[in-house]
């Protein structure tokens, strides 16, 4: 929802509110393509008779009819042959209502409450879904009316409107910007994290290369653990083949998605191991002019692979081992048995 109603000092409007009413020609473009959220009533009046003049901006919200801004200045005596066109951008009008004259304090005051009460939150809401075709005349007429009444003095009018955007009141520091939603919270972390991920790896990535040989690719690699038949990197050696996950663009996304394309494992074999400020740099060989970095900052088990084949457990040989030494001590008993028959007890 937009911020309480920001009654500008007129005092000030030559100095800090100007400041933030100029805008580059990049913002206007931007402007014009937002969708107009606000809508702003311009008006200069001048004194049919007497020697008091003036002009105002008022900027309301068109969803809750709701006033975000509003300006009045009121010159006595009016400083004749100075007109401000209404139709100018509402920035470039406010900047130039002290150009009207001097300053007329007290009934400037008078007229600047009047204004808050002259159109309703309904009035405003139905004046923002029909301003294109809005009668204007009947507008300035409520207005024009509502003063005369005040100040004591006839006025004529000059009176436009003009939709506003969201950003550019968010620019001119006239309303504060919206909390973003859910969504971009969740854009914003995500795009937080892959920055802070992509600093953290071209730290390391630059603490690896010191006073390093290699001169080809060096890609950031992390480990694939294995906590129960893993190896610990304390353990580690050069030539030993580690498991390892490969992520990020670049030369990064090209190998995963080779490896991938081909169903090839992405285990390799340590080519060096550096320790640095507490840090332990594998590095893996993935080709001849790319190499993967593993940091570890840590003792932790590291899935390996074993060029040599597995042996058979050594519980399974000796289990076959003693059913074909029973069956052969088996046999010959039976054969003993026939020989002893045959030969004593015929």
């Amino acid at each position: 929802m937009p911020d309480e109603i920001k009654f500008t000092d007129v005092n000030d409007i030559a100095a800090e509110t100007v400041a933030q009413l100029s805008k580059s020609e990049t913002e206007q473009e931007e402007n014009k393509s937002a969708t107009p959220e606000f809508l702003a009533i311009k008006s200069t009046f001048t004194p049919s008779r007497g020697d008091m003049g003036g002009g105002f901006c008022v900027i309301f919200e068109g969803k809750t009819g709701k006033t975000v801004f509003q300006v009045l200045w009121l010159a006595k005596p009016y400083a004749t042959g100075v007109m401000i066109e209404p139709s100018k951008d509402w920035r470039t009008f406010v900047k130039r209502l002290p150009q009207l004259g001097p300053l007329e304090k007290d009934w400037g005051e008078k007229l600047q409450e009047q204004l808050k009460e002259i159109l309703t939150p309904n009035e405003k809401k139905k004046l923002f879904e029909n301003y294109a075709k809005a009668k204007l005349r009947q507008l300035d007429s409520i207005i024009r009316r509502s003063f005369e009444n005040t100040a004591q003095c006839v006025f004529s009018s000059v009176i436009d409107v003009e939709p506003v955007a969201r950003n550019e009141l968010e620019r001119a520091k006239v309303i504060k910007p919206l909390p973003p939603s859910a969504e971009e919270v969740a854009r914003q972390k995500r795009e937080q994290e892959a920055r802070e991920r992509e600093e953290r790896e071209a730290k390391e990535r630059e603490e690896a290369q010191k006073d390093g040989t290699f001169e080809g690719t060096l890609i950031m690699c992390t480990p694939v653990l294995d906590p129960v038949r893993g190896k610990a990197s304390s353990m580690l050696v050069p030539g030993d083949i580690i498991a390892v996950g490969i992520d990020g663009e670049g030369t990064s996304a090209l190998v995963k998605k080779f490896l991938d394309e081909n169903n090839i494992e992405p285990v390799f074999p340590i080519v060096e191991i550096k320790d640095t400020n507490g840090k332990k740099f594998l590095y893996v060989k993935i080709s001849d002019e790319i190499r993967g970095i593993v940091t570890i900052t840590k003792d932790i088990k590291i899935k390996t692979k074993n060029d040599k084949p597995d042996e058979p457990p050594a519980a399974s040989l000796s289990f076959f081992g003693d059913i074909f030494f029973f069956g052969v001590l088996g046999m010959a008993l039976i054969i003993l048995l026939f020989v002893i028959r045959y030969f004593f007890l015929r």
